[in-house]
């Protein structure tokens, strides 16, 4: 009897004295950024594996034979690696750059990376509340962006969006935004998510191996890991189902076909007031995205093709009634690599034609647009050094042919128009050499100059730039000036324009113990056509890690903003932003998003008199623009990863945007006689959900 207890004793005690707790993150090597989704296991028991949760952190219980054990962990498209157990361990993964034992072509980071402000990864794009799962709106949450109208129009530090370069695989890629108004603003970007890798944003002193950019850029790329098999995935949400399929063709190629449909009928039902000034919407789209890599080239292949339609209220004094619009985009993406004389050789193309109709009142009016591009580019990394050089021709042309008012006081469908055929095209030929040199490990210097040849009725310029970077462990330094320019067509009106500017930025950078501080100060003096304007700022930013579970970072951006550009709305002197990130369990979420600014300024209506000849009244405004109330926004998400295997995963993700209904004032909306007025506001509360299902 007495032997049978000690021997439940010892059974009892045994999980106890035996079971050991390992915890461990798995990083990146360049990004030092957890990786979701590695698995991990003793090597003799491969059946106690896990997989990383979104911060890329793992826990294993072993038992004492275990603890002798090494673990393994894998990642796709990253090196294997294999680690004695310990406790607290941080295991750094590094990027596959090989195939068994034959060297393959990868793409190459941009030569200015070091220059670079801040990156965006894919899983960050659909859980952030802002973005709305949308690349470019995620944009919108950086310090830098200055982004007044909720829209996928960036700008950066106080420039207008015409500026802004939007760049996939090196390719300059034009209108942009989905359901664009004819003011060119529209509400999503076109870009399917599921192909990109990532989002680098320069902005200010965009680096020069950018062609034909006055402020800063928005560089994304697709993916480039060839998958260990093949993979599916759905997307479904209110404004949103899509399909993806990829294909692996072999060992060094797969084939993505995907294919998206956005109706408006579900959100519409969801957030019924919110959008009521929308009537319709509906959006189709399905592309082919090929790519590779092998011993002698690397390609990746895009064709992409969007239809969509638009419907909203259109209110005036004189009109109110429906403006509806139609518009098909097609693009030809293709960036290809190859190894030559100890650096690479890149070409990058892109086609795009986009057709599109408006009509409102008693006019209607076709803008069609085509887009040639074609760069190459030669970088060579030593060492101490890198050189990139390259030659890119950049060849744009539109028409615009239909009627439009006379006076934009009268919009009824009685008032007077006028025909229009008009076509315009811009030619931009430049080429640019940029060189980098590391004095130390820490020291970089990089400089470089863009020369365009003039072509029809384009001046001659000359771009250049100069930039130092200091970085170690906890410091990263850099500074940057440049003089940029750029030649380019008003979006949807299709009117040619030309920028320059001159900018001067520090950066300063500090992490260390989960807590990153950064700050900005710059300096940007520029001009639109004849329109000159100035932007000069700081951004302070911080990150706290405060434990495992619960993150905080906030942004202050400071500006002093002036512009001779009509309906420039970047003269703040203050946008704030904030976020909370709590994650209460695995693969759970909780985001919450704050952003709050000054009002912009808004023009007035004084006074009206009567227009006998046309029965309409005409305003007269204000010497001086009305500076409106200040804008405030708060959105949550609820985001959660459920891993059923190896292969099946689902992201699922709710949101709220503007949470306490706050009424933001964009403007003003007149009756007839422009003797009364009421507020026009910013996106009202709205509501959003989807899932994910990769498998």
């Amino acid at each position: 009897m007495k032997a049978l207890c000690l021997l439940l004793l010892v059974l009892n005690t045994l999980p106890v004295l035996s079971q050991h707790q390992v915890k461990g993150r798995i990083i990146d090597s360049e990004s030092k950024e957890g990786l979701i989704g590695a698995h991990v296991y003793p090597l003799k028991n491969w059946r106690k594996g896990v997989i990383t949760d979104i911060d890329g952190r793992f826990s294993l219980e072993l038992d004492k034979l275990d603890m002798q054990d090494s673990l393994i962990v894998t990642f796709i498209g990253f090196q294997e690696q294999v680690v004695p157990i310990s406790d607290n361990l941080t295991i750094t993964l590094i990027e596959l750059e090989t195939v068994g034992e034959t060297v393959v072509v990868t793409a190459k980071p941009l030569i200015a990376e070091e220059f670079k402000y801040m990156e965006i990864k894919k899983l960050d794009i659909y859980t952030n509340p802002a973005a709305k799962a949308d690349p470019i709106l995620a944009v919108n949450s950086l310090p830098s962006s200055t982004t007044t109208d909720e829209s996928a129009n960036i700008s950066l530090r106080g420039s207008s969006p015409l500026e802004t370069g939007v760049f996939l695989n090196n390719v300059p890629i034009y209108d942009a935004v989905r359901y664009s108004q004819l003011n060119g603003i529209g509400t999503f970007s076109i870009f399917n998510t599921s192909i990109i890798k990532g989002v680098t944003v320069f902005p200010g002193n965009p680096s020069l191996e950018f062609g034909n950019v006055t402020s800063g850029v928005i560089s994304m790329q697709t993916d480039d890991q060839v998958l260990d098999g093949n993979a599916n995935s759905l997307v479904v949400s209110l404004a949103n189902i899509g399909y993806s399929r990829e294909q692996k063709i072999n060992k060094n190629q797969s084939l993505k076909l995907f294919t998206n449909w956005q109706p408006s009928g579900p959100i519409k039902l969801l957030n019924e007031q919110a959008l009521e000034s929308i009537k319709t919407f509906t959006s189709n789209d399905l592309g082919l995205y090929w790519y590779g890599n092998s011993e002698a080239l690397s390609w990746k292949i895009l064709s992409y093709s969007v239809i969509e339609g638009y419907q909203f209220n259109f209110e005036h004094p004189s009109y109110t009634g429906i403006f509806d619009q139609e518009k098909q985009r097609s693009f030809l993406i293709s960036s290809i690599e190859k190894p030559v004389a100890g650096g690479s050789l890149s070409i990058n193309n892109g086609m795009s034609y986009s057709n599109g109709d408006y009509a409102y009142s008693n006019v209607g009016f076709n803008v069609k647009k085509k887009d040639f591009f074609i760069g190459t580019n030669y970088f060579l990394a030593k060492a101490k050094f890198s050189f990139k050089t390259g030659l890119s021709y950049d060849y744009r042309f539109s028409t615009v042919r239909g009627n439009f008012h006379e006076f934009r006081f009268a919009l009824g469908t009685d008032h007077p128009t006028i025909q229009f055929d008009d076509e315009a095209h811009v030619k931009v030929l430049e080429g640019y050499t940029y060189f980098k040199y590391f004095f130390t490990d820490e020291i970089a210097f990089g400089a470089g100059l863009r020369k365009n040849v003039p072509m029809d009725e384009l001046e001659s310029y000359l771009s250049n730039q100069a930039n130092v970077s200091y970085s170690d462990e906890f410091w990263t330094f850099t500074l940057g000036a440049g003089i940029y320019h750029k030649s380019g067509l008003m979006e949807n009106t299709g009117e040619p324009f030309d920028s320059e500017s001159l900018q001067k930025s520090v950066d300063i950078k500090r992490s260390k113990n989960g807590i990153e501080l950064a700050l900005s100060l710059f300096d940007k003096k520029g001009r639109v056509n004849d329109e000159e304007y100035t932007s000069r700022g700081a951004e302070l930013f911080t990150d706290y890690r405060l434990s495992s579970k619960l993150s905080v970072s906030a942004s202050f951006t400071l500006l002093d903003a002036e512009s001779e550009q009509e309906g420039y709305h970047y003269d703040l002197s203050y946008f704030i932003r904030g976020n909370i990130s709590y994650s209460p369990g695995r693969f759970w979420t909780i985001e919450s998003t704050i952003i709050s600014r000054e009002g912009t300024t808004t023009s007035v209506v004084t006074d009206a008199s009567y227009n006998r000849p046309l029965d309409v009244f005409e305003p007269r405004f204000a010497e001086s623009n009305l500076r409106l109330s200040a804008y405030s926004n708060v959105g949550i998400s609820i985001s959660k990863i459920f891993t059923i295997s190896e292969k099946f995963n689902v992201i699922t993700f709710v949101s709220l945007n503007n949470v306490f209904d706050r009424e933001n004032v964009s403007g003003f909306k007149y009756n007839e006689d422009y003797s009364a007025r009421e507020q026009s506001l910013y996106s009202k509360r709205t509501g959003y959900l989807g899932a994910v299902i990769n498998f």
